[in-house]
């Protein structure tokens, strides 16, 4: 009996302790997570507020993210986990600039791009002029890194000098559009891709259809890609003060220059004067503290991060504003931005719902002169674009100019809903054209045969099995998929030939699918002038015959909670976009198709979209 008593109160003190031990995970555990969410909140609510700027500090470039012409909302999880590892404004990136050009407490540019991911040449070609600007006023420009990606470096290359850690380098390859075709697989998983188009160069359906890429194809890549790279390599000669050919002789010769430096890259990139500076992390803090002239009270070199300039010197001039000042003529910007969807907007697609209510908003503001409609899509969804054109023809038909700049990308769709406007701009190196119609959707008929599996039913008229997923697309469903497409493609050309003022003909001549990049647009017609998001400001503004005016850009309002989240993330976060590792690297191959799936929403199943655009360079 003693032992038994031993044992049951042995067991009982056990589950005692259990019991206990449960009611204090119960009540501690949520209680740590309250506080610490309250904790995060007030440090959040306090980064959010905008500190005071020191008497002296240099301008910290260090985007952490894409550069994207509108963000959109997130759940609000997913804006806490978001954290610095989203979106940013390239809007806000030239703006911060532009400020700190003519703000005496701004010392110097100094550039952190690490954490960017890989900007493309239209965006480096518009932040370009903003840093030639800063160097103007007189402000030293330094760029530093671990190590600079081809991207990058075209930015970092405008810098008055370009510092590189000891053990870093510089990869400059040039471009290259690789696509993976799909017609074995399908065969021998037994798929029939339905495939439908209209224009012989439309190359989105190419990796469907055949093993390699086409001649045609082959041919039309080469020019734009070819003229995008132009733009790339002037862009570091200029910047680098180099003759013309610098960097393609650079590339051609460069298994035998790194042989020559023992395959160090640091020392093959200052030899090469790519950068001015080999430094240690201690290296580089001296040099900076030398530049900007200024240290925080640790030592280091004092700066104040673009985001929280932005934020402070807004708040400044709000405080400074005279409520008595007359009100100024408003030229809106309506950025669009990402692949075109039907409904709302979510990040990478332009839901045609939150741009329609994008529109709205604009034609509700006071004292509105004029539009800019900026576009960096490479198409998508028929119907969504046709909706986004007709919603900016109601601003023309109130005698409301618009005029169209493009970004990185306005092809196919993202061109579609340009051709009205009053006038077309566009940088060199925007990807655009593609004026072409196709739909495209798989079928298992062979799969059903290989399976032996007879598929056999009853119909009350012949359209009823003309297109199934198991018997796949008869011939009268295919006169009917091309009679809808060749109607698509007939006034996508009209639209272009009237917008434009061109001929018919001559529209069709360069349309089929091909693709352009904006200087030899221009050249054809497709575009009017070249030039950035400013100089299409400019035009928009003399079209309504206004001097004086403000620009007012009209994005996707973001919630105060999401405001606050997103905050809460950038204190908490640890996310990095450096694009160096093979998981990375894999993931931005894996984007595309994945991504180019994931936007077939249209209604119809018809799509005027240019996937090779999805490509940024």
């Amino acid at each position: 009996m003693a032992l038994w008593r031993f044992v049951r109160g042995f067991f009982s003190g056990i589950w005692r302790a259990l019991q206990g031990l449960s009611k204090v995970v119960t009540v501690l555990v949520p209680l740590f997570a309250v506080a610490f969410f309250i904790g995060a909140l007030v440090v959040g609510i306090r980064g959010a507020q905008p500190e005071p700027l020191p008497e002296r500090a240099a301008l910290l470039l260090n985007p952490q993210g894409v550069l994207v012409e509108t963000r959109v909302p997130l759940e609000p999880f997913e804006a806490f986990l978001e954290g610095d590892g989203g979106e940013v404004l390239l809007a806000d990136v030239i703006e911060s600039i532009e400020r700190a050009a003519t703000d005496d407490r701004i010392t110097a540019l100094v550039m952190d791009l690490q954490q960017l991911a890989s900007p493309t040449v239209s965006q480096v070609l518009e932040i370009a002029p903003a840093i030639e600007a800063f160097r103007a006023s007189g402000k030293p420009v330094v760029a530093f890194a671990d190590y600079y990606d081809q991207g990058h470096y075209a930015l970092a290359a405008q810098a008055d000098s370009v510092l590189l850690h000891t053990e870093g380098g510089v990869n400059l390859q040039g471009f290259a559009v690789y696509k993976s075709y799909l017609r074995r697989l399908l065969d021998n998983i037994y798929i029939t891709m339905n495939v439908f188009r209209v224009g012989d160069n439309k190359s989105a359906v190419e990796p469907y259809l055949r093993d390699d890429m086409s001649a045609s194809e082959r041919e039309v890549i080469g020019l734009w890609l070819g003229d995008i790279w132009t733009q790339y390599a002037a862009l570091v000669d200029t910047g680098r003060q180099f003759e013309a050919g610098t960097i393609d002789q650079f590339i051609a010769e460069f298994p035998d220059r790194l042989e020559d430096h023992n395959g160090d890259l640091g020392e093959l990139a200052l030899y090469n004067r790519l950068v001015d500076y080999l430094m240690t992390y201690d290296e580089m803090n001296e040099h900076l503290v030398d530049v900007v002239d200024a240290t925080d009270d640790e030592g280091d070199w004092e700066a104040v991060e673009f985001g929280r300039y932005l934020q402070a010197t807004s708040a400044e001039s709000s405080a400074a504003a005279k409520p008595d000042e007359d009100a100024k003529a408003v030229v809106a910007v309506i950025p669009i931005e990402g692949e075109l969807i039907p409904g709302e907007s979510t990040q990478g697609f332009a839901g045609s719902d939150t741009v329609l209510d994008q529109i709205e908003r604009a034609q509700e503001l006071e004292h509105l002169a004029a539009v800019v409609v900026r576009v960096n899509s490479p198409g998508g969804s028929v119907f969504a674009a046709e909706v986004i054109r007709q919603k900016l023809l109601t601003l023309r038909s109130a005698d409301i100019p618009v005029v169209v700049s493009m970004g990185s990308v306005a092809a196919s769709g993202g061109y579609y809903i340009a051709a009205d406007a009053e006038e077309i701009w566009a940088l060199p190196s925007t990807i655009t054209g593609s004026i072409g119609v196709f739909a495209a959707f798989p079928t298992l008929e062979r799969l059903y045969d290989w399976a032996e599996v007879n598929v056999d039913g009853v119909t009350t008229a012949p359209l009823a099995a003309a297109i199934r997923l198991d018997t796949g697309v008869d011939e009268t469903g295919k006169r009917i998929i091309n009679s809808v497409i060749s109607r698509i493609y007939q006034d996508f050309v009209d639209i272009v030939a009237n917008g434009r003022d061109m001929d018919w003909d001559a529209v069709d001549a360069i349309a089929g699918g091909k693709v352009w990049s904006g200087e030899d647009a221009s050249a054809i017609g497709l575009v009017d002038k070249l030039g950035g998001l400013d100089d299409a400001v400019a035009a928009a503004a003399a079209f309504a015959d206004v001097d004086d005016y403000e620009v007012r850009r009209v994005g996707i309002p973001l919630s105060p909670e999401q405001l606050i989240l997103q905050e809460l993330g950038k204190n908490f976060s640890s996310s990095s976009l450096s694009g160096f590792s093979v998981l990375d690297k894999l993931a931005a191959q894996l984007a595309m198709p994945l991504r180019a799936i994931d936007s077939l929403r249209d209604p119809g199943h018809v799509y005027v979209r240019c996937l090779e655009c999805g490509a940024q360079f």
